[in-house]
């Protein structure tokens, strides 16, 4: 089967970025490795909590060709040689071919960002499915793209296999979940703006396996790398746009944060899940106004996109965290898209702030997704 590639650029800079050689962490490094070595599917909060079923729901089948079923898996990579990247690499599997099949609304690509290098690269493609699992988890777009659990649960290793030969990027790694997966909204069940939404993440993974760029390949520290793996379906999708903001901190907090118009003129959907290291999910409102800054224009689709943000939590501490994406008005790295007609933005972000009365800083992504 041939997957028509819709947007693709390895674009190479010649700026030295400070922030791949800047200490974070109590051991100097980036990003930081899972503290824990529980496996996430022996966690109590994830067994027995009033949570989805996580093992269940990984093979599910969204049933309407408007909904949205996806699986996001981005690497925070250290590799043996002292070298950082970050590896997202989606796929959406809906109905909305012939016989209600998955052939016509489904789709995968990778994004990819080189700290040392300023290097970036992304596709976004759509095609038909030739795998997927009716009870494991089990997706496969040809040679091109392939995400499976290597265990009866669903859950405690998967596997990803990506080639994009446009993009001059392949991978074969493997994270497993641990520590409590994190719970949005709390128990997984949310509004989603205006529609009904299931979401649920692992923050943190360790993570194994290898990937080439541009003919050189890399293996990937697993003391020194890590893995955010969001798990997401619902029958609709909300066509109003969002943004979203998984902050991962260096003392270990995970907060998921989403700020979603809604389609009925009502109140902005804003709110966040922090997965505390202890085990703890909380819930806090977020102001919607998230102060974007830093416009840049994409040179593909001539969308605009934006480099900063700041997300006011309504906290008791009025905590605050910062999100800018490093030198993306230069660089315009983020985007993948189908061309002019659609596109999305996940830039890399240093995170800086204020969170329960303490200074605090980490790394992630922005997404932002445009109203439809």
């Amino acid at each position: 089967m041939l997957l028509k590639p819709l947007c693709y650029l390895w674009a190479l800079s010649s700026c030295h970025l400070a922030i791949g050689t800047q200490t974070h962490g109590s051991k100097g490094e980036f990003w930081l490795a899972p503290a824990s070595n529980e496996p996430s599917m022996r966690n109590l909060y994830v067994t027995s909590g009033p949570t989805l079923n996580v093992s269940l729901n990984q093979a599910i089948r969204v049933q309407s060709p408007a909904g949205f079923n996806s699986h996001w898996v981005g690497h925070w990579v250290t590799t043996t040689d002292n070298l950082h990247f970050v590896l997202i690499t989606f796929s959406n599997v809906v109905n909305g071919g012939p016989n209600n099949s998955t052939d016509g609304g489904s789709a995968n690509g990778c994004l990819i960002y080189s700290l040392e290098s300023g290097g970036s690269s992304s596709s976004f493609i759509a095609g038909k499915l030739t795998t997927f699992g009716q009870d494991k988890l089990g997706i496969q777009f040809g040679d091109q793209y392939e995400l499976r659990s290597l265990t009866d649960d669903n859950v405690s290793a998967i596997n990803v296999i990506a080639n994009y030969t446009e993009s001059n990027f392949s991978l074969n790694t493997t994270f497993q979940p641990r520590g409590s997966l994190l719970f949005n909204g709390g128990s997984g069940s949310l509004y989603w703006g205006s529609v009904f939404n299931h979401q649920w993440s692992s923050s943190a993974a360790y993570t194994t396996g290898t990937f080439t760029i541009n003919g050189t390949r890399h293996t990937v520290d697993p003391k020194r790398s890590t893995t955010w793996y969001d798990r997401q379906w619902g029958e609709e999708n909300p066509t109003q746009g969002w943004h979203w903001f998984p902050i991962q901190l260096e003392n270990g907090v995970r907060i998921s944060t989403w700020v979603i118009p809604t389609e009925q003129d009502d109140a902005i959907k804003a709110f966040a899940t922090a997965l505390y290291p202890n085990r703890e999910q909380e819930v806090v409102s977020v102001n919607p106004d998230i102060k974007p800054k830093d416009a840049w224009v994409s040179p593909t689709t001539n969308r605009t996109w934006y480099g900063s943000f700041e997300v006011s939590f309504l906290d008791e501490y009025n905590s605050v965290i910062t999100a800018v994406a490093p030198d993306v008005t230069n660089r315009k790295f983020g985007e993948a898209s189908f061309g002019p007609s659609f596109a999305f933005c996940d830039s890399f972000t240093i995170y800086n702030g204020t969170w329960k009365g303490q200074s605090v800083r980490g790394w992630g992504i922005v997404e932002q997704w445009p109203a439809s």
